[in-house]
């Protein structure tokens, strides 16, 4: 593998999608803090600026930038990634941190809910992989992380369209590995457990009417569960996606790293 072990963090640029969420901004905060230079990643272009200028602080806001992005249409992806090309040069990092799917069983479930979800958060994954990958092919040498979620080694009938959607980016992370991996791209994958965010707290509350609790308590249940005692921190996410994409982690590709203290129980 042609990973250089000593690059210079300021030779590398890393994109971070799903920059404006909970655990996004905090790997953007972790990959700025190693020295990397950083594009954050989104659809919304007021809640992309909004979290950019959070980040932008002293000699980091000179790393920081951000691109507006829809990564469930593959035009959006194109002009996306040729625009940062133009501007920042190579890209040489690639973290996957968007998606998210409803609180719906399979019988509650929508068609529009499950072609959302899948168009989003799978395919999404593929469009901005495969666009990205292809120059660090050509290279020999690249670093890739999908944030993806517990729910693909432990599916929950509470959550088909995401258990799917997780097993399905499992698969993926798996086969890309293996192909890109003979070209110098390493490929990781982290699976957050219950990581407390805003989308945490709306899971909750879509999940206290079905067990006639409150939301405070749907939390506090899930966190009993956790062996170490506490739900993750979008930071605890964003340490395990900076080690892998790490020359520490020089040598890890098709891994599966889970974030959850310990409550998943799959082997």
């Amino acid at each position: 593998m042609n990973e250089p072990p000593h690059q210079n963090s300021l030779d590398r640029l890393a994109l971070v999608s799903g920059a404006t969420g909970g655990m996004g901004r905090a790997i953007c905060a972790a990959l700025l803090a190693d020295g990397l230079r950083v594009v954050m990643l989104g659809r919304d272009a007021a809640r992309l600026e909004a979290a950019r200028a959070e980040l932008a602080e002293g000699a980091a806001a000179e790393r920081l930038a951000a691109q507006v992005i829809d990564i469930g249409d593959a035009a959006s992806v194109d002009g996306a990634l040729a625009r940062i090309a133009a501007r920042f040069g190579a890209v040489t990092d690639l973290v996957h941190a968007a998606g998210d799917g409803p609180v719906a069983p399979l019988l509650e479930s929508s068609e529009r809910q499950w072609v959302d979800t899948v168009n989003g958060k799978l395919l999404g994954t593929v469009r901005l992989t495969r666009s990205t990958a292809a120059e660090m092919v050509k290279r020999r040498s690249g670093r890739i992380v999908i944030v993806n979620g517990v729910f693909s080694q432990e599916p929950d009938p509470l959550f088909p369209i995401n258990s799917t959607v997780n097993c399905g980016l499992a698969g993926f992370a798996k086969a890309i590995s293996r192909d890109l991996g003979a070209h110098g791209v390493r490929v990781n994958v982290v699976n957050p457990g219950a990581t407390r965010t805003p989308l945490w707290g709306e899971i909750c509350r879509a999940l206290a009417p079905r067990f006639g609790v409150t939301a405070e308590e749907v939390d506090r249940t899930v966190q009993a569960k956790v062996p170490l005692g506490r739900l993750a921190e979008s930071e605890d996410v964003a340490s395990a996606v900076a080690f892998l994409l790490s020359p520490r982690a020089a040598h890890i590709s098709g891994a599966v790293l889970n974030v959850d203290g310990g409550a998943t129980a799959a082997v």
